[in-house]
């Protein structure tokens, strides 16, 4: 029996070290195998409070992310986001405006640099992270119509049942759009610091039929522009990780709000579903 647990906790690491431990905002330092895909798919609707100066009075926004993450080689992945927009305005004089486009496509270079596994699940692992924002071809109220070069570092420790992932990253916006900035993409350069916990809540322990594990997710999620814009949200929420497949569920809340030049975060919801293979 001990050596089929032990022969499932290595099945389960190795095939879920390509989505293991990633929180809905936060990136992680795990990666796909090479010649492995992981396809993401979230969805998130978030309301934001006034911009005075755009004026709006408040706004609703709901988006679709599509993401593509593949195995380069040992220890090197690239990730393709493609995410599409709608969004309502209501107006500070009355009536609303509705929009929808796609906004800038990503694409994020991975690179392992440090992974050190002790046994079982557990394993510290970082990761530097590189890449660029780049325009849609949309117009400027969704896409920036330039190019945000990003360079970013994670850090990942699992030990048991606990995970935790630090990651800081920058953003340089050579475009933007202050009136649609819901935090980063404006006209200012943008830091980004994230920091997640995940708790196994079952299996306490893994068993010859584990297939799968119940985590609780907390995330706190700080935006700081060089306008002087400073934003700190929290995230709670479920996620369920199988061996091929994944299923997460947020909450996002505002807790330091101290941005004078866009809307502010009052609430958001997301969803998503990942697919290994």
């Amino acid at each position: 029996m001990r050596a089929q647990r032990m022969a499932l906790v290595m099945v389960l690491a190795a095939g879920g070290s390509a989505m293991a431990q990633e929180a809905m905002f936060t990136a992680a330092a795990t990666m796909p195998s090479p010649g492995t895909f992981v396809l993401r798919q979230q969805f998130h609707v978030a309301r934001f409070g006034m911009n005075a100066d755009a004026g709006i009075e408040s706004t609703t926004q709901t988006e679709a992310m599509t993401s593509l993450a593949m195995g380069l080689a040992r220890g090197w992945s690239v990730r393709v986001d493609l995410p599409l927009a709608w969004r309502e305005d209501d107006l500070v004089g009355g009536g609303s405006d509705a929009d929808h486009g796609v906004e800038d496509l990503g694409l994020t270079f991975k690179w392992r640099v440090f992974k050190s596994d002790t046994g079982g699940v557990n394993t510290v692992r970082v990761a530097l992270l590189g890449g660029v924002a780049f325009a849609s071809g949309d117009d400027h109220d969704f896409s920036s119509q330039s190019v945000s070069p990003t360079l970013g570092a994670v850090v990942t420790i699992v030990e048991g049942r606990h995970g935790f992932n630090q990651e800081v990253s920058l953003r340089i916006n050579p475009g933007g759009d202050d009136d649609h900035n819901f935090g980063g993409k404006g006209r200012s350069d943008a830091i980004f610091h994230n920091s997640a916990y995940l708790f196994r809540i079952a299996p306490a322990e893994y068993a010859s039929d584990t297939v799968g594990a119940w985590y609780g997710v907390g995330e706190l999620l700080g935006i700081y522009e060089t306008n002087g814009d400073y934003e700190l949200r929290g995230s709670v929420g479920v996620m369920y990780e199988g061996r091929v497949w994944a299923l997460e569920g947020m909450v996002l809340v505002p807790i330091l709000d101290a941005a004078e030049h866009r809307a502010e975060l009052d609430w958001g919801l997301g969803v998503g579903v990942r697919l290994a293979f």
